[in-house]
């Protein structure tokens, strides 16, 4: 009653005061209250986060423990078993548990991949029924956490429906749109390679390594035939991304339409599918590398020279020789000394006299190359051997992104 009394007083006081005074005094008053709102919103919010991380600081070790112990059983163990065992050592699964459970078993798969396929890991994923929900987080979470939800479900090796992931991959936040269309590959249940039929999938080199790490973990042994993606793809970083992709994985089967893009119009592609000849080493190229190299721009022409090194079919000294003669670029004249150099007993032979002949600069860049001691990008490069091209084996070939 006396707060009534009082609250009456003041509006009454309130309407004393000219009409602008009353106003402005109307938004101090709004403003201390969402002050003290805010202010306490924040407290409550720092402190709940505090305990939750001594929360999971608490039980991650034990967790972590459970899991492991779990998975390196040589013995089956039943989803409704794991889930008495969990309950009973760290109480029911909700919202708050989840978050050291997940994060622990996250981390042992980080660091042992192989446990995915351990005889309990689906024991595991389905008795706690961590798929559902990571499911639910991606419905109902910040864009970063949904973000990590993706992330997650990959290292997981977990797949779910597609009509959860597919409202993301059309965010108007363009990292959640990336991640999204990147994890796709890996989580979605129905059709992974959807998003290569897009033309707005611009793939930067760090989505490079993510998509190959999702490929390489979810679809090693049934890849889509990448021809179609190499023809018909028209944004450049994505074409760019599957030429890279068939080297990598060495889909053979590819190389007809790798073949064809030699003749593209942009220089960037065009490096790209000859690199990639090259990391096949596809030998009955050589000959048409050869004819087009004094027309193509610097980029290609060095990848010309690496991709003759990578085959290592013998045959193209000649041609080498021509190249770092007349060769005006002394970064593209010391890449062609080392290819010579390394290509084989005639080419360092040659490159042996040479330097007994020259002076000045192109001396030392002869000299470097002869030095074992200074690094050269050539080493990092799988070859052909003798061997291999009488056994005709292709298959034993390395590729990096």
């Amino acid at each position: 009653m006396a707060l009534l009394n009082y609250i009456d007083r003041y509006l009454d006081i309130m309407l004393s005061y000219p009409f602008v005074i009353r106003v402005a005094m109307i938004f101090i008053l709004i403003n201390v209250f969402a002050a003290l709102i805010f202010f306490a919103t924040l407290y409550f919010t720092v402190r709940n986060r505090k305990k939750l991380e001594k929360e999971i600081k608490t039980v991650y070790p034990e967790q972590r423990k459970f899991f492991s112990e779990i998975l390196s059983s040589a013995s089956f163990i039943p989803d409704f078993e794991i889930h008495n065992q969990f309950v009973e050592k760290f109480g029911k699964l909700n919202n708050r548990s989840y978050i050291p459970a997940i994060t622990s078993l996250q981390d042992l798969v980080k660091e042992n991949p192989d446990l995915i396929k351990a005889k309990n890991y689906r024991a595991v994923i389905d008795g706690l029924k961590i798929d559902r929900h990571l499911e639910k987080r991606l419905d109902f979470s910040s864009t970063r956490e949904r973000l990590r939800t993706f992330q997650t479900l990959s290292i997981l090796d977990l797949t779910i429906s597609d009509s959860k992931i597919l409202p993301h991959t059309y965010s108007r936040n363009i990292s959640l749109k990336k991640e999204s269309r990147n994890s796709y590959v890996g989580i979605s249940s129905h059709d992974p390679f959807k998003f290569f039929e897009h033309t707005d999938n611009n793939i930067n080199y760090w989505d490079q390594i993510n998509l190959i790490k999702q490929l390489e973990i979810h679809h090693k042994n049934h890849l889509p035939n990448f021809s179609k993606w190499i023809k018909y793809s028209k944004n450049i970083s994505q074409q760019t991304f599957i030429i890279k992709a068939v080297a990598y994985f060495k889909q053979r089967s590819s190389i007809p339409a790798l073949i064809e893009l030699l003749d593209t119009s942009d220089h960037t592609v065009r490096k790209e599918v000859i690199s990639a000849l090259g990391t096949m080493q596809v030998e009955q190229i050589e000959d048409r590398l050869i004819s087009i190299y004094h027309d193509q721009p610097q980029a290609c022409q060095d990848a010309i020279v690496e991709a003759l090194y990578t085959i290592n079919s013998g045959n193209c000294l000649e041609f080498l020789k021509e190249a770092y003669t007349f060769s005006s670029n002394m970064e593209s004249k010391k890449l062609i000394a080392e290819v010579i150099y390394r290509y084989n007993e005639a080419g360092k032979h040659f490159i042996e006299t040479l330097s007994q002949q020259e002076d000045g600069f192109e001396k030392l860049i002869l000299e470097h190359v002869k030095n074992p001691l200074i690094p050269s990008r050539l080493s990092l490069v799988s070859r052909k051997t003798a061997k291999d091209y009488a056994t005709n084996n292709l298959d034993n070939l390395s590729f990096s992104i």
